[in-house]
């Protein structure tokens, strides 16, 4: 998922977070890596205008 190894493990409230609610959390979440690569290619577009320009 690209996060650091037991990065969920604690709450807020640094009380531990039962490991069923870790892995919903993480089976409902985008992995790191494909976040940045997907806003990377938002932000080239806008700043070098993309192919609809004008439209």
């Amino acid at each position: 998922m690209g996060l650091p190894e037991g990065w969920t493990r604690y709450g807020a409230d640094d009380e531990k977070i039962l490991s069923s609610h870790r892995y919903r959390a993480l089976g409902n979440a985008i992995a790191l890596p494909c976040a940045e690569y997907i806003m990377a290619g938002i932000a080239e577009a806008l700043t070098k205008g993309g192919a609809n320009d004008g439209i």
